[in-house]
């Protein structure tokens, strides 16, 4: 499952921003610097982590095989 975009996440940034009371003639902008921050945040941790399916690990580590690399 890909990662969410800015222009996915800036409309939920929005309504939090409104929600919470941060109002202004910048408001906008905002929302949009830290969707994309987020978006790019949670896309190189879709990239960088991996399962590794079928590794064993240790039963206090997980009680499923595999583990995040």
């Amino acid at each position: 499952m890909p990662a969410p975009t800015k222009a996915q996440l800036e409309p939920v940034v929005k309504g939090l921003m409104l929600q919470n009371g941060l109002q202004g003639e910048n408001a906008p902008d905002l929302a949009g610097a830290i969707a994309e921050v987020v978006a790019t945040a949670l896309s190189m941790l879709a990239q960088q982590a991996m399962v590794a399916p079928g590794i064993a690990c240790t039963p206090a580590a997980s009680a499923a095989p595999g583990r995040l690399m």
